[in-house]
Protein backbone atom coordinates (compact mmCIF):
# COMPACT_ATOMS: atom_id res chain seq x y z
CA UNK A 1 0.00 0.00 0.00
CA UNK A 2 1.23 3.31 -0.94
CA UNK A 3 1.80 6.31 1.70
CA UNK A 4 0.43 9.65 0.97
CA UNK A 5 2.98 12.23 0.27
CA UNK A 6 3.56 15.36 3.05
CA UNK A 7 3.29 17.13 -0.55
CA UNK A 8 -0.07 18.65 0.76
CA UNK A 9 0.70 18.90 4.14
CA UNK A 10 0.05 22.54 4.73
CA UNK A 11 -3.12 22.77 3.63
CA UNK A 12 -3.98 19.86 5.87
CA UNK A 13 -2.24 21.55 9.01
CA UNK A 14 -4.34 24.89 8.26
CA UNK A 15 -7.48 23.06 8.16
CA UNK A 16 -6.53 21.02 11.53
CA UNK A 17 -6.14 24.79 12.81
CA UNK A 18 -10.28 24.70 12.77
CA UNK A 19 -12.27 22.72 14.59
CA UNK A 20 -15.97 21.51 13.71
CA UNK A 21 -18.65 23.02 15.99
CA UNK A 22 -22.08 21.03 16.22
CA UNK A 23 -23.65 23.63 14.04
CA UNK A 24 -21.05 21.94 11.13
CA UNK A 25 -19.67 25.70 11.07
CA UNK A 26 -15.63 25.81 11.79
CA UNK A 27 -14.11 27.66 14.45
CA UNK A 28 -10.72 29.63 14.79
CA UNK A 29 -8.73 27.08 17.34
CA UNK A 30 -5.93 29.78 17.12
CA UNK A 31 -8.23 32.76 18.27
CA UNK A 32 -9.59 30.38 20.92
CA UNK A 33 -5.85 29.93 22.43
CA UNK A 34 -5.37 33.29 21.80
CA UNK A 35 -8.07 34.07 23.99
CA UNK A 36 -7.42 31.24 26.63
CA UNK A 37 -4.07 32.66 26.51
CA UNK A 38 -5.13 36.26 28.05
CA UNK A 39 -7.33 34.41 30.51
CA UNK A 40 -4.67 32.41 32.07
CA UNK A 41 -2.46 35.84 32.20
CA UNK A 42 -5.57 37.64 34.15
CA UNK A 43 -5.17 38.39 37.59
CA UNK A 44 -9.35 38.16 37.81
CA UNK A 45 -12.07 36.82 34.84
CA UNK A 46 -15.44 37.39 35.57
CA UNK A 47 -18.08 36.12 32.82
CA UNK A 48 -21.57 37.64 32.88
CA UNK A 49 -24.36 35.27 30.91
CA UNK A 50 -28.21 35.76 30.33
CA UNK A 51 -30.72 33.92 29.12
CA UNK A 52 -29.25 32.50 25.89
CA UNK A 53 -26.88 29.99 27.96
CA UNK A 54 -30.14 28.65 29.31
CA UNK A 55 -31.89 28.51 25.93
CA UNK A 56 -30.12 25.58 24.63
CA UNK A 57 -31.56 23.84 27.57
CA UNK A 58 -34.52 24.39 27.04
CA UNK A 59 -35.06 27.28 29.22
CA UNK A 60 -37.34 30.11 27.66
CA UNK A 61 -36.07 33.50 27.32
CA UNK A 62 -38.10 36.43 28.41
CA UNK A 63 -37.37 38.83 24.92
CA UNK A 64 -37.41 36.39 21.75
CA UNK A 65 -39.75 37.86 19.75
CA UNK A 66 -41.67 34.06 18.98
CA UNK A 67 -41.05 31.74 21.94
CA UNK A 68 -40.24 34.18 24.91
CA UNK A 69 -42.00 34.42 28.02
CA UNK A 70 -42.66 37.89 27.62
CA UNK A 71 -44.53 37.11 23.29
CA UNK A 72 -47.12 35.82 25.86
CA UNK A 73 -47.49 37.29 28.81
CA UNK A 74 -47.39 40.81 30.27
CA UNK A 75 -44.23 41.42 32.60
CA UNK A 76 -46.07 43.77 34.69
CA UNK A 77 -49.10 41.12 35.54
CA UNK A 78 -46.19 38.26 36.39
CA UNK A 79 -43.55 40.36 37.37
CA UNK A 80 -44.03 42.57 39.74
CA UNK A 81 -45.51 43.25 43.08
CA UNK A 82 -48.24 45.28 41.82
CA UNK A 83 -49.25 42.09 39.50
CA UNK A 84 -48.89 39.70 42.75
CA UNK A 85 -50.79 42.32 44.74
CA UNK A 86 -53.57 42.49 42.34
CA UNK A 87 -53.51 38.68 41.46
CA UNK A 88 -51.17 36.20 43.46
CA UNK A 89 -52.57 32.80 42.11
CA UNK A 90 -51.88 33.41 38.50
CA UNK A 91 -48.82 34.83 39.50
CA UNK A 92 -47.80 31.76 41.75
CA UNK A 93 -49.16 29.40 39.39
CA UNK A 94 -46.79 31.08 36.67
CA UNK A 95 -43.93 30.99 38.80
CA UNK A 96 -44.39 27.46 39.74
CA UNK A 97 -44.81 26.34 36.13
CA UNK A 98 -41.17 27.99 35.28
CA UNK A 99 -39.90 26.36 38.27
CA UNK A 100 -40.97 22.91 37.09
CA UNK A 101 -39.45 23.89 33.22
CA UNK A 102 -36.27 24.82 35.04
CA UNK A 103 -35.85 21.96 37.55
CA UNK A 104 -36.67 19.34 34.05
CA UNK A 105 -34.13 21.36 32.32
CA UNK A 106 -30.42 19.90 32.16
CA UNK A 107 -26.96 21.94 31.81
CA UNK A 108 -25.90 22.06 28.09
CA UNK A 109 -21.87 22.39 26.88
CA UNK A 110 -22.08 26.12 28.13
CA UNK A 111 -22.73 25.52 31.28
CA UNK A 112 -20.23 23.03 31.58
CA UNK A 113 -17.41 24.59 29.68
CA UNK A 114 -17.98 27.74 32.23
CA UNK A 115 -18.20 25.37 35.46
CA UNK A 116 -14.53 24.05 33.61
CA UNK A 117 -12.96 27.00 33.29
CA UNK A 118 -13.56 27.88 36.91
CA UNK A 119 -11.40 24.70 37.27
CA UNK A 120 -9.18 26.16 35.24
CA UNK A 121 -8.66 29.59 36.28
CA UNK A 122 -7.55 30.71 39.76
CA UNK A 123 -9.89 34.09 40.17
CA UNK A 124 -13.10 33.15 38.17
CA UNK A 125 -16.14 34.43 39.39
CA UNK A 126 -19.47 34.00 36.98
CA UNK A 127 -22.62 36.52 37.28
CA UNK A 128 -25.21 35.30 35.82
CA UNK A 129 -29.06 37.15 35.12
CA UNK A 130 -30.78 33.62 34.92
CA UNK A 131 -32.84 32.68 37.73
CA UNK A 132 -32.17 28.95 36.99
CA UNK A 133 -29.28 26.72 38.68
CA UNK A 134 -27.86 25.19 35.90
CA UNK A 135 -24.78 26.47 36.19
CA UNK A 136 -24.27 25.33 39.42
CA UNK A 137 -25.53 21.99 38.44
CA UNK A 138 -22.80 21.96 35.89
CA UNK A 139 -19.95 22.54 38.63
CA UNK A 140 -19.84 26.42 39.39
CA UNK A 141 -19.36 27.08 42.54
CA UNK A 142 -18.90 31.21 42.25
CA UNK A 143 -22.09 32.44 41.21
CA UNK A 144 -23.70 35.14 41.31
CA UNK A 145 -27.24 35.34 40.95
CA UNK A 146 -28.35 39.02 39.94
CA UNK A 147 -32.14 38.62 39.78
CA UNK A 148 -32.13 35.54 42.72
CA UNK A 149 -33.16 32.20 41.60
CA UNK A 150 -36.33 30.92 41.36
CA UNK A 151 -36.14 28.05 43.66
CA UNK A 152 -35.67 30.23 47.00
CA UNK A 153 -38.73 31.85 48.14
CA UNK A 154 -39.29 34.68 51.12
CA UNK A 155 -42.02 36.32 52.36
CA UNK A 156 -43.29 39.55 51.00
CA UNK A 157 -43.87 40.73 54.25
CA UNK A 158 -41.14 39.91 56.89
CA UNK A 159 -38.85 38.50 54.45
CA UNK A 160 -38.25 34.84 56.10
CA UNK A 161 -36.98 32.11 54.23
CA UNK A 162 -39.39 29.85 52.85
CA UNK A 163 -38.71 26.16 51.98
CA UNK A 164 -41.91 24.66 49.58
CA UNK A 165 -43.63 21.65 50.34
CA UNK A 166 -45.05 19.85 47.67
CA UNK A 167 -48.16 21.28 48.29
CA UNK A 168 -47.58 24.42 47.52
CA UNK A 169 -46.01 23.85 44.18
CA UNK A 170 -49.61 23.01 42.89
CA UNK A 171 -51.67 25.37 45.22
CA UNK A 172 -53.72 27.63 43.25
CA UNK A 173 -52.15 30.62 45.92
CA UNK A 174 -49.13 31.31 47.55
CA UNK A 175 -48.65 29.98 51.10
CA UNK A 176 -49.40 32.37 53.84
CA UNK A 177 -46.32 33.52 56.64
CA UNK A 178 -47.08 32.11 59.47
Amino acid sequence: MRQKSDAGKGSTMKKNAQSRRPDGAYGNIERLAEIAAHMLEAKRVVCLTGAGVSADSGVPTFRDALTGLWSRSDPMQLASQAGFAAEPGLVWQWYMSRLDGVESARPNAGHEALATLEILLPDFSLVTQNVDDLHERAGSRNVVHLHGNIARYRCNRCRAEYSLSDEDRTAEYPPVCQ
